[in-house]
């Protein structure tokens, strides 16, 4: 756990797009879903992440949260939201 919130950051750096929790986990198998689930909620506490509500596109869940990295920290007000 202890380089989980980096692995997800620099997925989200490699990448360069917007993350669901399922993509992340597709890229790093190595963590375990709630290392990757406490690592998003530092981030985002860390007002480095944004999320959005949109459709699941694989069976199972109707909706999914999609990530969103920010390299400067967002606005309190900004994450109060989601």
């Amino acid at each position: 756990m202890a380089n989980a919130a980096n692995k997800v950051r620099q997925t989200f750096l490699d990448k360069g797009v917007s993350q669901t929790l399922q993509n992340i986990r597709i890229v790093n198998p190595d963590l375990k879903p709630n290392e990757i689930s406490m690592a998003l909620c530092y981030l985002r506490k860390a007002r480095h992440l944004s999320r959005e509500l949109v459709e699941s596109e694989s069976k199972g869940r109707k909706q999914v949260w999609l990530y969103t990295y920010h390299h400067q920290k967002l606005p309190k007000d900004q994450n109060a939201n989601s």
